[in-house]
């Protein structure tokens, strides 16, 4: 009895410390989520305000979750979207966009996941040495490729094109590193049976390994469009003429714009959220396979 006593005194001199953890823990987490939210209400209160005037350029530079117009009346002034869509000639713009996202997405996604099952699954001459070069690669900044690829582009006549905006990253050694190890958090057994009863290596690749990969697919898929939708660096050095300009250089023209005329700020803002909603919408859709699919790539054999 005095035994069961004295751990019935020390789980209750736990359970309070623990508890104090988990708040402690509730109140970082608050704060953290609080400080990403609050900067993007303020973003899209802003876009709502009156253009055109001093005292209207004070009242968007104040912090305030509410729009009003100088006399201090609320007011949600659509005309901002209206005007940010103009400037942005939105529907060339977004045409663009979609077509190097998308593009980018598909081939990423279906390339990559065969290297990487190449990598997982297949036994051929200097495999482990051509990884090697693949994770050095990896720790090579972007930006020192960015003048080879610019001269490739050129030598291949692709320059100020959307193929231009394509091909440099048609694969992603970082998917491929993602793939082939998550090849390797399953079992090999599916596979082998196909093989042996007939199946190709190919057929098994999309019919078992793939199916079964679709978690680590999705995050691919999802988080190469988000990259190509807000790549704004490449477009920018790739691309010369008005037709192949993609959203992200639209914003950042409409931004150069705003610098130089602060009573088009709320324009530039409306600008920031037409473009930034699409992606934030995307990603509450697909949260949950994105979470799934780095749980199921975190497992290993």
């Amino acid at each position: 009895m005095g035994k069961e006593a004295g751990r019935n005194v020390q789980r209750k001199r736990i359970k309070p410390k623990k508890a104090a953890g988990r708040i402690s823990l509730y109140v970082i987490l608050i704060i953290l989520a609080v400080s990403f939210i609050l900067p993007f209400l303020w973003l899209i209160a802003s876009s709502f305000k009156e253009t055109g005037n001093a005292q209207g350029m004070l009242s968007y530079v104040k912090f305030t979750l509410i729009p009003r117009d100088a006399s201090g009346q609320i007011s949600f002034k659509m005309d901002n979207y209206i005007n940010a869509l103009e400037y942005l000639n939105a529907g060339i713009l977004l045409k663009n966009t979609l077509i190097v996202a998308i593009a980018n997405t598909v081939i990423n996604t279906v390339f990559n996941s065969m290297a990487g099952y190449a990598f997982a699954r297949i036994n051929f001459k200097g495999k482990n040495v051509l990884f090697r070069i693949i994770i050095l690669a990896m720790m090579i900044p972007g930006t020192v490729m960015m003048i080879p690829n610019l001269i490739i582009c050129r030598e291949m006549g692709i320059y100020d094109s959307l193929w231009a905006l394509m091909l440099p990253f048609a694969m992603s050694i970082y998917n491929v590193f993602l793939m082939r190890q998550h090849f390797f958090s399953f079992s090999r057994e599916l596979e082998e049976a196909a093989m042996i009863d007939g199946a190709g290596r190919l057929q098994t690749f999309f019919r078992i390994a793939l199916p079964m990969a679709s978690p680590m697919l999705i995050v691919i898929g999802v988080t190469t469009f988000m990259w190509n939708y807000n790549n704004f660096l490449w477009p920018l050095v790739a691309t010369s003429s008005e037709e192949n300009r993609t959203l992200a250089l639209g914003l950042g023209s409409l931004i150069s714009a705003g610098s130089t005329n602060p009573e088009i700020y709320p324009v530039m803002l409306a600008g920031s959220v037409v473009l930034s909603l699409p992606m934030i919408i995307l990603f509450f859709l697909c949260q949950k396979h994105i979470i799934g699919g780095i749980s199921a790539g975190a497992v290993k054999e």
